[in-house]
């Protein structure tokens, strides 16, 4: 479970009776499991980064925005889980190896973020762990979450 949550990065889900833009956050998501197992990886890839908690906190829960050891931050997550190329460039089989391990409702979110956030931009690794998060995060704002 510890690689999958890395290999989507964070951006699991569930279908909830949400209003259009409403984030959700409760007791059960993002689910705090998941975050147990997230945080040892995170609180090394921040150390590594320098990257402020409320930066992070930001792009969870509010907008995007730039930010140079944020976008590091991302890099450095999907390295740690091994599901990137040393460019950077996701390995998507490996991802796909960790959605198919969760029910259809997780699977449904997943794939569709997978699907839509196949060519990543940028001109070095942390430019495109960025590209990839920016994209789950608009094509899903509701379950994004970035821990």
């Amino acid at each position: 479970m510890k690689v999958f949550v890395s290999s989507l990065f964070l951006v699991i889900l569930s279908l909830s009776e949400l209003e259009a833009g409403e984030l959700r956050r409760d007791d059960k998501w993002p689910p705090p499991e998941l975050l147990v197992a997230l945080k040892p990886v995170g609180s090394k890839c921040q150390e590594q980064t320098g990257v402020t908690n409320e930066a992070i906190k930001e792009f969870s829960d509010g907008e995007v925005h730039e930010d140079r050891a944020l976008k590091c931050y991302m890099s450095c997550l999907f390295h740690e889980f091994n599901v990137v190329d040393d460019n950077g460039d996701p390995h998507f089989e490996k991802i796909q190896t960790h959605v198919d391990r969760f029910d259809e409702e997780i699977r449904h979110i997943a794939n569709k973020l997978v699907a839509a956030c196949q060519n990543p931009q940028g001109q070095d690794k942390c430019e495109r762990a960025f590209s990839i998060h920016k994209c789950w995060k608009t094509t899903d704002p509701k379950h994004y979450f970035l821990a």
